[in-house]
C-alpha cells in the first residue's frame, strides 16, 4: 500500500470514528493507529446493540474486530491479534504486562502496572492527578483520555517517562500534519501548546 493512500485511510478512520457506539476515548486510540504508533486498541461498547456501527467502520478501514459477551470490543489489524488480547484480557492469571505489550504500550508503563496490579488502577489515575508535568512532559499528561483529547493512550510510568514522551510527540506530529481535516480539531490544544513551546525555546 503506497504512502498517499495509507494517508487517506489513516484521515478516513479518525473522521468516521461510531462515536455513537464507542467511548470517546476511542479517538486517542483512533489516533494512534492512523499514525502507526500501535495495532489495536480494546475498548466498551457504550450499547452492545451498535456493534454492528464498529463492524462496518472497520470492514470499511480494512481492520478487523472482535467483542465478547462482556461488550468489550478490540480492533486490530489482524483478526489473530483481536482474538489474542481478548482472550488474554479474560484470563485469570495476571496479565497487565502481556496485554499492556499487545496493545502498543511502552514497556518501562507496562512493567510500572504490572507491579501495582489490575486492580489498583483506578486508584493510579486518581495519583496521577497530583502529578507535575512539567514542559513538552505536558503533552504526556493522560487526564484528556476518557474526553478524547490526550495523546497517550496509556498511563505513563513518571512525569517524565522519555518512552511516553516519544509517543506522544509523534501523535502530535500525526495532528498537526492533518489539524485542518475533520475529526482532528480535539487536540487543537495541544496544538496551540506546542506552537507556543517552540516560540519559547527559539527565544
Amino acid at each position: 500500500m503506497d504512502t498517499i493512500t495509507t494517508t487517506v485511510i489513516a484521515r478516513r478512520l479518525i473522521r468516521t470514528i461510531p462515536r455513537e457506539a464507542l467511548p470517546a476515548s476511542a479517538a486517542v486510540d483512533a489516533l494512534h493507529m492512523s499514525a502507526n504508533l500501535k495495532s489495536a486498541f480494546r475498548c466498551r461498547l457504550t450499547n452492545p446493540a451498535l456493534f454492528m456501527q464498529v463492524n462496518q467502520w472497520c470492514e470499511e478501514n480494512d481492520l478487523a474486530v472482535q467483542v465478547d459477551q462482556e461488550g468489550f470490543v478490540c480492533v486490530a489489524r489482524t483478526i489473530e491479534l483481536a482474538t489474542k488480547i481478548l482472550e488474554v484480557d479474560r484470563g485469570v492469571e495476571p496479565h497487565e504486562l502481556t496485554l499492556g505489550l499487545l496493545l502498543g504500550y511502552p514497556s518501562c508503563c507496562c512493567e510500572w502496572v504490572a507491579r501495582v496490579g489490575e486492580s489498583n488502577i483506578d486508584g493510579l489515575s486518581e495519583q496521577m492527578r497530583e502529578w507535575l508535568f512539567v514542559g513538552e512532559y505536558r503533552l504526556i499528561d493522560p487526564s484528556g483520555y476518557l474526553d478524547g483529547r490526550s495523546l497517550i493512550c496509556h498511563l505513563p510510568c513518571s512525569p517524565v517517562c522519555s518512552a511516553s514522551l516519544a509517543v506522544a510527540r509523534s501523535a502530535l506530529l500525526f495532528v498537526d500534519r492533518h489539524r485542518l481535516e475533520p475529526g482532528f480539531e480535539q487536540w487543537s490544544d495541544w496544538f496551540c501548546l506546542h506552537r507556543a513551546n517552540e516560540s519559547t525555546s527559539e527565544r
